[in-house]
């Protein structure tokens, strides 16, 4: 299995605009940062978590013609607005691309994107809404997955064999927590420094690894009051912040 970080940065973005740098050191590629998705590649099969506002160039810069799956953290624009991108995945392969979501997220997708799930005018639908399990099998591929809290709304965390996702993260419900012990790879969401309504802090988020143990942790979601250099210093060697386009084979 491989996964690549298509893109690590908050819903801004990383530097937020023109001359506007926040903490980062702009000489540093890795503090460029698009907004958050991830690709795994495994079984011969691609499988896309969120479609961000970046993701045309992001499919492009890892050279990916083809998404087999699409599974949605949450309905934020930051992880959803890039939809309208899929329909060059799908013309280009000649299929309708399967799109798992939480139940709640249906509605306003249905609503907002109408013409790709259900087709309007012109257009045939390319994209085929699934409803969320607590876990599927997508081509003999077992995934699962749990609702974590993101402030006022809910968001999926994903575990796909001894890979976890969980971006957007403020705390685990019940023992939720324990459904991620024995990770090789945990990519969490760590937003800033300092503790958010809707997001951790540095020092809850490094709790939950103590906790688990993952062999390997990986930072997305970052903004631009994260600089790659000084959050890689704050962490032991085994905990990272990640960049666009890093890739990890399992």
């Amino acid at each position: 299995m491989k996964i690549t970080i298509l893109g690590c940065g908050g819903s801004f973005g990383s530097p937020l605009a023109w001359q506007r740098h926040g903490n980062i050191d702009i000489n540093n590629k890795r503090n460029f940062r698009t907004r958050s998705s991830v690709l795994i590649e495994i079984n011969n099969k691609n499988i896309l978590i969120d479609t961000s506002p970046d993701l045309r160039k992001q499919l492009y810069d890892a050279r990916c013609t083809n998404i087999d799956a699409v599974l949605y953290t949450h309905v934020h624009s930051d992880h959803t607005s890039g939809l309208p991108d899929m329909r060059a995945m799908s013309l280009i392969n000649n299929k309708i691309i399967p799109a798992y979501m939480p139940i709640d997220m249906i509605p306003e997708m249905e609503q907002c994107y109408k013409y790709i799930f259900k087709g309007e005018k012109d257009y045939l639908p390319f994209m085929e809404i699934k409803e969320l399990e607590k876990s599927f099998n997508f081509h003999d591929i077992n995934i699962k997955s749990f609702k974590h809290n993101h402030g006022s709304i809910d968001v999926q965390t994903y575990k796909i064999n001894k890979f976890a996702y969980s971006t957007d993260l403020k705390k685990f419900y019940n023992s939720d927590i324990d459904n991620l012990k024995n990770l090789d790879l945990w990519v969490v969401g760590l937003l800033r420094e300092n503790e958010h309504p809707s997001h951790a802090g540095f020092s809850q988020i490094m709790e939950y690894i103590e906790y688990l143990k993952p062999k390997k942790t990986v930072f997305t979601h970052m903004t631009a009051l994260l600089d790659e250099v000084k959050l890689k210093n704050m962490c032991p060697k085994n905990v990272f912040p990640g960049y666009d386009g890093l890739q990890i084979n399992l």
